[in-house]
C-alpha cells in the first residue's frame, strides 16, 4: 500500500515538474516578440491611396502590422476616382473594426479614364453598398488634422500620385517639418517616371522641391516578381483578417484571371515590407537626386518571407514580462481548460491575454470583468492603437457588480489608475457604457440592451438558486463568465458612437 502511494506521489511529482519545465520552456523559448516591447508602435504613418488592387494589399500589410500606428487614410484620383476609392477605404477599415482611423478624400483631377480603372472598380473591398459618401471629409483636412495632432514625427506613404500632399502643404507649408519621410512606389526619380509620377507630375514636382526626404521604391528591375496562384494560397493559409481580406478580394474570377496571366505584380505592397525590413531593399539612385532616394528589392525571397510575416504579426501577443503569453492548457484551472481553444480561435491571442489578467486582478471571473476586457479591446481596434494611449470615462460606477467594468477597461487599454487616463463617473445612471478619446476624437460603447439583460436575468435566476455571496453562487457565476467570453464576439456586443 505504502509502495503504491509512494509511486502515486512520485508520478504527480514527475507530472507538476513536466508542467514547470512546459513553463520555463515557454517563457525561454515560446515567444518571437521582444519582451521589451513598449507595446506603441514605431512608426505614425497616413497612407494616401488611389485604391488599386495592389493598394488594397498595402494597407492590408500597414494595418497587421503592430509597428505601425495609422494616422489617417486619403484618397486620391488615379486608378480609382477619389470618391469611389473613399467607400472602399470605408468599407475596409469597418470590416476590420478600424472605423475610428480617420479618412478623407482628395479632388479629381484625371482628364481621362484609365483604361483598367473598370476592373478595380470592381474589386470589393468590404460591403461597399452600406458606405454612404454624406460624412465623406476631404482629404487635404484629414491630412492637416493628422500633421497636427501628432506629436511623433510622420511618414508619409504615398500609393498613387503626390496631389493631396502638395495640396496639404500648399495650405499649410510649414507643416512639412512634421513630415520626416515621404515613402513613395513610383519607378524613378532619377529622372522622375512612372504611373504614378504621370498622375500628377505637377503635384510630385513641388513635393520634391520641399526640403523632406522621399524614399521612392519599385519593382522596375530584371527580375521583378509576379503575384502567382502559389503565393496567394500562401496568403489565404494565414490566419488573419487581413490576410484573410486579400485572399478573398483575389478570389474573385477577374482577379484570378490577371493573376494567372502574370499581370499582377508586386507594386505598391512593397512599401509595407521596405518600410519595416528596409535591408532587403538596395538603393539605386544616383548623387544627383540625393536626399531622395530609390529603391528596388535585392532579396525577393526575403520580401516574401517577410510579406506573409507582416500579415500573421498580429497574432503574437506583446507582454512585458513573458515571451508571448502562455497557452498550454495544463497550465490552466481545470473548468477554463475546455474554453481556452475555442476563445483563443473566435476572439484572437491578445483578448485571450487581456481575459486571463484582468480575471487575476479582479480576484475571480467576473461576468463584467470580462465585458470591461471587450469593450476596452474593441475600442483599441477602432481607433487601431496600441496600449497606454486612450483615455477612458467609465459610466461603470463604483459599486459591484457592474464596477468590476472597470478592471476590465484598465487591463484591455493600459489606461490604468497609476497611468491616470481612467476616471469613473460618479453620476448615474450607472450603465456598462464607456467613452474613450484618443487624439481629441471621442467614441461611446455601451453594451447592447439584448446582451445587458441576459446578464441580470441570469444572475437573477443564480441569486434565487443559491442565494447571494455563497460558494455556489461564486461558481456559477464563474461559469457563466466563462460562457460570455467565450460566446459573445466584441465586434457584436456594443452599441458604438462617434462623439464629435
Amino acid at each position: 500500500m505504502k509502495a503504491q502511494m509512494f509511486s502515486t506521489h512520485i508520478s504527480k511529482y514527475k507530472s507538476e515538474l513536466k508542467s514547470f519545465a512546459s513553463i520555463i520552456l515557454l517563457l525561454v523559448l515560446g515567444g518571437t516578440v521582444c519582451s521589451a516591447h513598449s507595446g506603441k508602435a514605431r512608426y505614425h504613418i497616413i497612407i494616401d491611396t488611389d485604391t488599386a488592387v495592389d493598394d488594397l494589399r498595402a494597407i492590408c500589410l500597414f494595418l497587421a502590422s503592430p509597428e505601425l500606428e495609422v494616422l489617417a487614410v486619403t484618397t486620391s484620383d488615379g486608378v480609382n476616382g477619389p470618391e469611389q476609392g473613399w467607400i472602399k477605404v470605408q468599407s475596409l477599415l469597418r470590416s476590420f473594426g478600424h472605423e475610428g482611423i480617420p479618412t478623407g478624400a482628395g479632388q479629381a483631377i484625371q482628364e481621362e479614364i484609365l483604361p483598367w480603372r473598370a476592373f478595380n472598380q470592381k474589386v470589393q473591398w468590404g460591403e461597399e453598398i452600406k458606405i454612404e459618401n454624406k460624412d465623406m471629409n476631404s482629404a487635404v483636412d484629414a491630412i492637416l488634422s493628422a500633421l497636427e495632432l501628432e506629436e511623433e514625427p510622420i511618414l508619409f506613404v504615398c500609393l498613387g500620385g503626390l496631389t493631396n500632399l502638395a495640396n496639404a502643404l500648399e495650405i499649410k507649408p510649414e507643416f512639412h517639418e512634421k513630415i520626416e519621410r515621404i515613402v513613395w512606389y513610383n519607378d524613378s526619380i532619377d529622372p522622375l517616371s512612372g504611373t504614378n509620377y504621370e498622375f500628377d507630375k505637377k503635384a510630385a514636382h513641388s513635393v520634391f522641391s520641399i526640403n523632406v526626404t522621399l524614399d521612392a521604391v519599385s519593382n522596375n528591375s530584371a527580375d521583378a516578381q509576379v503575384i502567382n496562384p502559389e503565393f496567394i494560397q500562401y496568403i489565404s493559409d494565414l490566419n488573419s483578417p487581413y490576410a484573410q481580406m486579400i485572399a478573398s478580394t483575389h478570389s474573385d474570377d477577374e482577379v484570378i484571371q490577371r493573376i494567372t496571366t502574370g499581370h499582377l505584380e508586386f507594386w505598391d505592397d512593397l512599401l509595407p515590407v521596405y518600410l519595416l525590413h528596409p535591408k532587403l531593399f538596395v538603393s539605386q539612385t544616383s548623387k544627383k537626386s540625393a536626399p531622395h532616394k530609390l529603391f528596388q528589392v535585392q532579396d525577393w525571397e526575403g520580401v516574401k518571407a517577410k510579406y506573409l510575416e507582416i500579415l500573421t504579426s498580429r497574432n503574437q501577443v506583446m507582454s512585458k514580462v513573458f515571451k508571448g503569453f502562455p497557452d498550454l492548457q495544463e497550465l490552466y484551472a481545470d473548468d477554463v481548460q475546455p474554453y481556452m481553444n475555442g476563445i483563443i480561435q473566435k476572439h484572437g491571442k491578445e483578448e485571450w491575454r487581456i481575459g486571463v489578467l484582468t480575471n487575476e486582478l479582479h480576484g475571480h471571473l467576473g461576468i463584467y470583468a470580462v465585458v470591461g476586457a471587450k469593450m476596452g479591446l474593441r475600442a483599441r481596434q477602432y481607433f487601431h492603437i496600441g496600449v497606454d494611449d486612450i483615455s477612458i470615462l467609465s459610466h461603470a460606477g463604483s459599486t459591484p457588480p457592474l464596477s468590476c467594468m472597470n478592471d476590465g477597461l484598465q487591463v484591455s487599454t493600459g489606461g490604468t489608475i497609476g497611468h491616470g487616463l481612467i476616471t469613473v463617473s460618479p453620476d448615474p445612471p450607472f450603465q456598462p457604457k464607456a467613452n474613450f478619446t484618443f487624439k481629441a476624437k471621442s467614441v461611446c460603447l455601451r453594451l447592447k440592451e439584448k446582451y445587458w439583460n441576459i446578464i441580470r436575468s441570469d444572475i437573477r435566476t443564480v441569486i434565487e438558486l443559491y442565494g447571494l455571496n455563497i460558494e455556489d453562487y461564486w461558481k456559477h457565476v464563474r461559469k457563466l463568465a466563462l460562457n460570455y467570453w467565450l460566446e459573445w464576439d466584441r465586434m457584436e456586443i456594443f452599441d458604438i458612437t462617434p462623439q464629435n
